[in-house]
């Protein structure tokens, strides 16, 4: 009896001890900041879900490849998409009704398809030149203003939206 007493009471010390080593007076480190960080990690690198896109902008036809990236502090969203041959003359003659064309250079950025930064870096200044139009078709609040470029030689278009 003596040591089944001993036991009861050994037990319950460890018991206690192995509760009170779980907590403290200090505030747990919760995983908030590192979400917060995931989150900033998130918001800055390209995307490539066009139903995510979709949320912000119209695409009114199926892209072959697309990558994007939204730049709140600037209120701007800039995608490159590549369509097929057929629906790339769809969007030129959709963008030509509402209004004339005009010749652009855009500076080629390293999230930009493969395709675009090897164009880029032939051009020596890292820049695209394509044809440029008004992004109406594509455009949805928030963002109420923009243009589409269609880069030459190739069914990629680079839109350029930003909110006003």
């Amino acid at each position: 009896m003596r040591y089944c007493r001993a036991g009861y009471i050994l037990a319950l010390f460890l018991s206690a001890s192995a509760a009170g080593g779980c907590g403290g007076s200090k505030i747990a480190n919760n995983s908030v900041p590192s979400n917060r960080v995931s989150n900033a990690i998130e918001t800055d690198s390209a995307r490539t879900n066009v139903e995510e896109l979709g949320m912000y902008l119209r695409v009114p036809y199926e892209t072959e490849d697309i990558v994007w990236k939204e730049i709140a502090s600037q209120r701007k969203l800039i995608a490159v998409l590549r369509f097929s041959p057929v629906d790339s003359a769809k969007v030129v003659t959709e963008a030509e009704k509402v209004g004339t064309a005009s010749m652009v250079t855009i500076e080629s950025e390293s999230w930009f398809p493969d395709e675009l930064v090897a164009q880029s870096d032939l051009s020596g200044d890292d820049t695209l030149r394509g044809q440029s139009y008004a992004a109406d078709a594509f455009l949805q609040p928030p963002y109420n203003y923009g243009r589409i470029t269609r880069i030459e030689g190739t069914d990629y278009f680079v839109l350029e939206a930003t909110a006003k």
